[in-house]
Formats: structure tokens, C-alpha cells, sequence
């Protein structure tokens, strides 16, 4: 059979109903089957609840709250109703919004102003609440569990409703796939992914292929109906409608991606190869942690936060962050653990915390876009802190340029350090790391000893020296074309922290790639992490060049 083109249909297929073979790009491997969900376009961002006009998306998301909590009421008796009736009048009160509107008005989006604004008054609440005795504490208390609940309800409003799921096992098909779709589907039953456009190095790949989801790029639009069977591979790169009526094409089973400990043999574990580098496990979704055996692993090398909330209300909720940094500590049993600072900004945001924008690569990303709000740095490094207490924590600071910028977020740290440790909560001020991901980071990276440890991102390091966008298949030849700059690079990366006496990691796809190993190797790097079920095949690549240089 002739090979068809990109994006196209071969030659002579059937007419509609029939089997139709596609070519694309391959973004994740493995074979699956399933009904095709053919996903609506999304609307244009408008900023939720009232445009791009901050203050009037506050007012319409304090007003949602409140229908929501009238319904509550309606549907409850005596003392609930009585709680959701004062919390509808706190609400009303114009009193609440004030301190957050006045935050608007100097420039702070909505989201951000209202959870400052509200973390403030519960802050005010509880020192009022710790003079005098247990019984005039109380109130207090009571006062600010309603503050505190108030506050979850408008921000959940604000990042607006969940977008609706598809089946499980389906195929999604779309032009391209939000990374928060990713995350928010149960991958456990199987599925894939088939994209008109998308890119083999953008985030949803990377999660797909973190997850072991089959996933093909640059499919172009695909004929046929939701419901429809679809075949994807995402190790050749094509797809097939109707493939059980395909003469040629032998029906997979729906994939499944086993666990890490079926990949590897009895008695393994990462670093079992002398000379090698650890072997550390990426993190994306608490899901991760059901296939990662940590006994087979040196550790968790990166876990990226972003992806572990789903909304505004999580990302600005204390709470929420220690819960998701327990979970991941508890499972790794006394392992080292390193968790990114939030990278949101380019094509990654929260709703309710600011539009993404696949073009803002350039502008307010990663530590830029914590240090310009840094109420929401401020409740991610007290989330750190107290779960430092709680297991061996090391933070890695995102899209760091400046040795300034590694300062002021030292500095921030120190503060919540102290301020926890004069409310007597538990906590333990981390080691800060930096990812090295900008050039101008990795050439001056001698000035940057007041850092624990470095992480070279070399997804977005390949992007920024070739100047080719990642997820631009257009210029796709040229991101890849950049390896030699990178390894150039990265050979200065590991003389200088040699230099500074700090350890060094790589944490991109580059890692998970079995051909580069014999390169990885000669670098002498501490570190390599990865999605986890790719750990086996780079340990078999790692042994392979230990003993080719060894005959060397």
C-alpha cells in the first residue's frame, strides 16, 4: 500500500463510512482503538465571568456564589440553612469585596486580588482570634472557616465551570488538546489522542507520553462522526477510521500502559548500573504515583506543579498544596523529591490566573510571573516549607534568567519561613534550585552559586537556542536541528557546576532518549528524570554505553 501523505487520506480510500488511513507525526507511542470524541472548538478566552474587565468579572463571580448559596439554602434546614444564609450575607456585604476591588484598581487581576485580599482578612481574623481564651477564640475561628470557604467558592467561579469530559476509552480528536482536558480525563480505561494540528514537543505530548497515551500530530482535519472507530498509532504516526473493516490493519488491543514495576526485572532499581547517573521519575498528576514503584527509582528528579491543580481556588489554597506534596512524599517513602515552583505563563495557565498564551513564551513565564505576583508565590513557598517538614524537599525555581531573580525568591522563602515559624506550624525552609532553561542562565551559570542544585530543561533550552517555537511543527526541522548547540551547552553546564561543587540533572525529553545516553553519559551528569515507564528502557540504553566505552 502506498504510503499517503501527511495530513491526507491514502489514494483510492473508501467512501465515507469506509476505512480511511491518515498520516501525521508520532507524539507518543503505542496502538490503540476507540469510538472517535470529536471535540468542539472552544470559544475564544474572555477573561471568565465578565470579560477582561477584572472588577466586573469579580462582581459577576461574587454573584454566581451567591445564586449557588441561595440554592443551597433553599434545599436545607435550620442551623445549614442558617450558615449558608450569613455567608450569603458576608457576600452581600460590601464591606468584603473592598480591600480586593481596591487591589483591582491598581492593576492585580481578579483572581489574584480577591485571594490576597481574602487571605489577608483571614489572616487578621485568626490574630485577633489568638488573644484570649478558648472561648472568645471561637467566633473567631467559626468566622474564619466561613472566610475561608467564601473564598473558595468566588475562585471557583472566577476559573469558571469544568469543561466537560469525554468517555473513557474514546479517541480524542481535535485541532489541538488544553493540557487542563489532559489532566482532567481518567486515562486508566485507555483512549488516544489524534490532533488536526499540535506538536510532537508541546506539554499535552509530553503528557501523553508520560502517561503512555498513543497520540499523532499533524493529522489534518479528519472526516467521520463521533462514535466512529478510530485507530492511532502513535509509534508510526497514522491513524484509521474504521480499521475493523480494513482488510490489512490487525486490531490492536486497546493500550494500557503497565505499571513500572512490570517493565522492570526482580531486584532492579535505577541506579543499579556503576558509573551511571540516578535515575529519577517525572511527575505530572497524582495518577503518576499508581504505576511508580519507588523502590525501582532513585527518587521524583521533577514534579510539575501546574498540572497537579486544576483551578484558581487550588492553586492560591495553602492546604491544597501541602495535600498534593504529601501525597507524593508518603508514596515515595524517605526518597528525595524535587518540586518545581508553578511555570505558568506561555502556553500553560489556570483559569482564573491569566489567558495562555502559546506566544507569551517570550514574556511573563515561570519565575517572572511568580516574582509578579507574589501573593501566589507566597502560599506555594509556604506549602513548600511545611511539606519540607515532612520528607527530603528540594524546590526548583522555573524559567530563572537573572541571578536576581534566584535572590528575590531566596528572600521570600526566608520571610515565609519565619512567618510560619512564629505561627508555630511546622515547617523546614528548603534548598532552592534553578531550572536551566534560558541561555543567558546557561552561559553565566558561575554566577548563579548561591543555587543548591541545577535542572536543564532541554525541552525549552532546544527552543530558545534554535529560536523555533517547540510546538511549531513549521519549524519543527530546526528545533531538532539544535542538538549540537545543546550538548555544546550542556557540556559547559556540567564543567561549571563541577566548578561550583553543585550537582546537575537534565529533566527533558532529551533524558528519556535511549540514543543520547552514550553522550549523556560522557557529561558526567548526577541525574537523569523521566516519565516513569520510561526509566526501563533508558537503563538498558545506560548499561549499553557503559559497556561500549568500556571496549573503548
Amino acid at each position: 500500500m502506498a504510503v499517503p501523505s501527511e495530513g491526507r487520506p491514502s489514494e483510492g480510500s473508501p467512501s465515507e463510512g469506509r476505512p480511511r488511513d491518515f498520516h501525521g507525526r508520532p507524539a507518543s507511542p503505542g496502538r490503540a482503538i476507540g469510538p472517535a470524541h470529536r471535540a468542539l472548538e472552544p470559544p475564544p478566552p474572555d477573561g471568565g465571568p465578565g470579560g477582561g474587565d477584572p472588577r466586573a468579572a469579580l462582581e459577576a463571580a461574587v454573584a454566581q456564589a451567591i445564586a449557588e448559596l441561595r440554592e443551597l439554602s433553599a434545599r436545607s434546614e435550620g442551623e445549614s440553612a442558617g450558615i449558608l444564609d450569613f455567608q450569603i450575607e458576608l457576600l452581600l456585604d460590601g464591606e468584603l469585596l473592598a480591600p480586593a476591588l481596591a487591589r483591582i484598581a491598581r492593576g492585580e487581576g481578579a483572581a489574584l486580588a480577591f485571594a490576597a485580599a481574602m487571605t489577608d482578612q483571614i489572616d487578621e481574623m485568626d490574630s485577633e482570634g489568638d488573644e484570649g481564651d478558648e472561648e472568645h477564640r471561637e467566633p473567631f475561628a467559626l468566622r474564619t472557616i466561613d472566610l475561608a470557604d467564601l473564598q473558595h467558592r468566588v475562585l471557583d467561579a472566577l476559573a469558571g465551570r469544568t469543561r466537560a469530559d469525554f468517555p473513557e476509552g474514546a479517541v480524542y480528536v481535535g485541532r489541538d488538546m488544553p493540557p487542563s482536558v489532559f489532566l482532567a480525563h481518567d486515562w486508566a480505561k485507555g483512549g488516544a489522542i489524534a490532533l488536526a494540528a499540535g506538536s510532537a514537543a508541546s506539554h499535552v505530548a509530553l503528557l501523553a507520553r508520560a502517561r503512555g497515551v498513543p497520540m499523532v500530530v499533524g493529522l489534518g482535519e479528519l472526516p467521520g462522526q463521533t462514535g466512529e472507530p478510530l485507530l492511532v498509532d502513535g509509534t508510526q504516526g497514522f491513524a484509521c477510521l474504521h480499521p475493523d473493516e480494513h482488510p490489512g490493519a490487525p486490531l490492536p488491543e486497546t493500550f494500557s500502559p503497565p505499571p513500572v514495576a512490570a517493565l522492570l526485572p526482580p531486584g532492579a532499581r535505577a541506579g543499579a548500573v556503576p558509573g551511571t547517573p540516578g535515575l529519577f521519575a517525572n511527575i505530572d498528576t497524582l495518577a503518576d504515583l499508581d504505576g511508580l514503584d519507588p523502590a525501582r527509582v532513585d527518587g521524583v528528579g521533577l514534579v510539575r506543579t501546574e498540572f497537579l491543580l486544576a483551578t484558581a481556588a487550588e492553586a492560591l489554597s495553602e492546604e491544597r498544596h501541602l495535600s498534593c506534596y504529601r501525597r507524593i512524599l508518603a508514596h515515595l517513602a524517605g526518597k528525595p523529591v524535587t518540586l518545581r515552583m508553578l511555570d505558568l505563563g506561555g502556553d500553560k495557565a489556570l483559569p482564573g490566573l491569566g489567558a495562555g498564551d502559546p506566544a507569551g513564551v517570550l514574556g511573563e513565564r515561570g519565575v517572572r510571573f511568580l516574582l509578579a505576583h507574589p501573593d501566589l508565590a507566597r502560599i506555594q513557598a509556604r506549602g513548600l516549607i511545611r511539606a519540607a517538614a515532612l520528607g527530603p524537599v528540594s524546590v526548583l525555581l522555573p524559567m530563572v534568567t537573572l541571578p536576581s531573580e534566584l535572590a528575590a525568591m531566596a528572600l521570600l522563602f526566608d520571610e515565609e519561613a519565619a512567618r510560619l515559624a512564629r505561627q508555630g506550624v511546622d515547617g523546614l525552609r528548603p534548598p532552592l534550585g534553578i531550572m536551566v532553561e534560558v541561555p543567558a542562565a546557561a552561559l553565566t551559570l558561575d554566577l548563579f552559586g548561591e543555587a543548591a542544585f541545577f535542572s536543564v530543561g532541554t525541552n525549552d533550552l532546544m527552543q530558545y537556542l534554535a529560536a523555533a517555537a517547540r510546538d511549531n511543527p513549521a519549524v519543527a526541522p530546526l528545533y531538532a536541528g539544535a542538538e549540537t548547540a545543546m550538548f555544546r551547552l550542556l557540556d559547559h553546564v556540567c564543567t561549571v557546576s563541577r566548578a561550583l561543587g553543585r550537582p546537575v540533572s537534565v529533566c527533558g525529553d532529551l533524558a528519556a532518549d535511549p540514543a543520547a545516553q552514550g553522550r549523556l553519559l560522557a557529561l558526567g551528569l548526577q541525574g537523569l528524570s523521566m516519565a516513569p515507564a520510561r526509566l526501563d528502557t533508558v537503563r538498558a540504553a545506560l548499561g549499553a554505553a557503559v559497556a561500549t566505552r568500556g571496549e573503548g
